[in-house]
């Protein structure tokens, strides 16, 4: 039992925390269809996903080789419309990402549109 214990503290302790906040821009009011993925969302290595929830919060851990694979979208529609990069240097334990809804009936928007650059 020692033994499993202290493998899981090992496997955690090279592990980054992220936890924050997602908003919506321009509002800055908590963003609550936001999802973060570990792996591009639109292609085949998708690790996981994270929702934020109702407050737009999120607390999760990735390991150390997935850094610089995290991105945040809008749930609510496709993720071309508006996925970004998490730069590693905005990873952390008190995150506040800014995230531009969807707006999936918009006609100004073309269908390949990304809106957070």
């Amino acid at each position: 039992m020692r033994l499993i214990l202290l493998f899981c503290v090992a496997a955690l302790a090279g592990c980054t925390h992220l936890k924050g906040i997602v908003l919506e821009d321009p509002t800055e009011r908590p963003s609550h269809t936001a999802v973060l993925s570990i792996g591009r969302p639109t292609g085949i290595a998708v690790f996981d996903t994270h929702r934020v929830d109702q407050n737009g919060a999120f607390d999760f851990y990735i390991g150390p080789t997935d850094e610089s694979n995290i991105y945040l979208y809008d749930g609510a529609s496709s993720p071309e419309l508006t996925m970004r990069r998490v730069e590693p240097f905005e990873q952390s334990q008190k995150m506040v990402l800014h995230l531009r809804p969807a707006s999936p009936g918009n006609p100004y928007l073309p269908a390949g549109s990304i809106i957070n650059p």
